[in-house]
């Protein structure tokens, strides 16, 4: 018997697999943490390029200006809680925004389609 070796995975599955992974380790580091949320940008960093062409760089995107859009807006929640008091509305706001994004960009994925 000669060994054979496992078959690559299909490319599209297995972005398919990594930006599920990235929405839920952004979608917990909500509730939770900050390091999750940061294992899913470099995750999204890192296999944007293999997904060129494909309804999942969209979804990359999506990820990675999420993140980005959401920490300006976290320290803006932590400056005016110092300032001004206001920073928990913001953070709030912050919350069900990133809510929002993570829900839509999931519905998007499970349809198979571009966040747009």
């Amino acid at each position: 018997m000669s060994y054979q070796p496992n078959p690559v995975p299909n490319q599209e599955e297995s972005n398919r697999t990594i930006v599920l992974i990235a929405y839920i380790l952004g979608a917990v580091g909500i509730f939770t943490a900050f390091i999750p949320i940061l294992i899913a940008l470099i995750i999204c960093y890192v296999k944007r390029g293999e997904a060129t062409g494909t309804i999942y760089y969209s979804h990359y995107d999506w990820l990675i200006s999420t993140f980005w859009i959401g920490m300006f807006w976290f320290v803006v929640s932590v400056i005016t809680m110092f300032a001004f008091g206001l920073g928990m509305l913001v953070y709030i706001a912050l919350s069900i925004w990133l809510l929002y994004r993570f829900v839509k960009g999931l519905l998007r994925f499970s349809e198979r389609k571009a966040v747009v």
